[in-house]
């Protein structure tokens, strides 16, 4: 990346300066108009499909308990810690992560990133199966990239990354007394829609996915692990990860949680010393009924105990605002 140097007082040029300075204003003023106009776009059809989920969601609701009372906050809340029946909400993220490593500087960087994330419910039957679809689109504000050519770092500045999705089947099959197990299987990938190749892998990734857990009454804890492999692209590299994302949320009450949900993972394609991210993770969730629509406000942090020893993760923090999509009449709404 071009790096501004300041030249003499009498070898300047305040033209040349003023041009380049307006080309630059102008591709930050186009960067954030296009994330404006996507993250419009991105409610819209999360809003669209969440409509379509209501409806059905509604409908299996009905068949199944006609005389179904309004749940509680507490109740909401641990539905949407259960990933094998969450209802319709739209989950805005946003992610600040610390880097260590070998590589020289390592030790300086960080990034922030905006991750939006929908979870969108389609009920099979009346036996309390689902088909949820959870794309994932981030965008990223400021991403170290190392130049192996100069030894020195620089930045991705503000880019849409790849989109991450998984889609699976699951369930949760109740024993009596809030006592039971989840399951699911199902697909997940990686779509190659980055706007920079810094920060994208362009491949079409594409693999199995599994998951299972208990619900107690105390809350839910589980696993989900997936696989996918590189399916096709322009970048030819061999790509192999396995990533297992745990996760838990013990309730304390009032629709308060003690929740995380970290994402281990491991690089076949590396050498050992470069193939675990492995992630320690606590966090608080709090879910409140405004108006008519439940919201949940959650923050996490993350410590990452094993790491790439030439550069990864250290640190990650991250709050997370949840709207959850209501169904009245079989209209899904958010208030503004």
């Amino acid at each position: 990346m071009a790096k501004w140097t300041r030249r003499p007082r009498e070898s300047r040029c305040s033209c040349n300066e003023y041009f380049d300075s307006a080309i630059s204003q102008h591709k930050e003023d186009l960067l954030v108009s296009n994330f404006k106009s996507v993250k419009a776009a991105l409610i819209g059809v999360a809003l669209a499909l969440g409509g379509a989920s209501c409806v059905y969601a509604q409908q299996a609701v009905e068949e199944s308990n006609p005389a179904a009372q309004p749940k509680t906050a507490e109740e909401i809340a641990k539905e949407l810690a259960n990933p094998a029946g969450s209802p319709a909400s739209i989950g805005i993220n946003l992610q600040y992560t610390t880097y260590d490593g070998d590589l020289p500087g390592a030790g300086d960087q960080d990034t922030l990133w905006f991750v939006f994330q929908p979870v969108l419910p389609f009920p099979v039957g009346n036996n309390g199966r689902n088909i949820i679809v959870r794309p994932a689109v981030p965008v990223i504000f400021d991403q170290p990239v190392f130049n192996a050519a100069t030894g020195t770092w620089d930045s991705a500045d503000i880019n849409l990354a790849d989109i991450g999705f998984d889609a699976f089947y699951s369930g949760t099959t109740m024993q009596g007394k809030g006592r039971g197990y989840l399951s699911g299987v199902g697909l997940a990938g990686t779509l190659p829609t980055a706007t920079d190749d810094d920060v994208g892998g362009d491949q079409w990734r594409f693999g199995p996915e599994v998951f299972g857990g208990l619900v107690r009454p105390w809350g839910v804890v589980g696993a989900l692990a997936s696989h996918p492999w590189d399916a096709g692209g322009s970048n030819k590299a061999k790509f192999s990860t396995t990533s297992i994302q745990y996760f838990y949320a013990y309730s304390i009450g009032n629709g308060m949680q003690i929740a995380s949900s970290p994402l281990i993972t491991y690089d076949w394609q590396a050498d050992s010393d470069n193939a675990w991210t492995v992630p320690l993770g606590v966090g608080l969730s709090k879910t409140k009924i405004i108006g008519t629509t439940p919201w949940k406000f959650q923050g996490q942090i993350q410590y990452y105990a094993k790491q790439p020893d030439l550069f990864g993760p250290e640190w990650l923090f991250k709050f997370t605002v949840t709207p959850v999509i209501m169904c009245a009449n079989h209209i899904a709404v958010i208030p503004a």
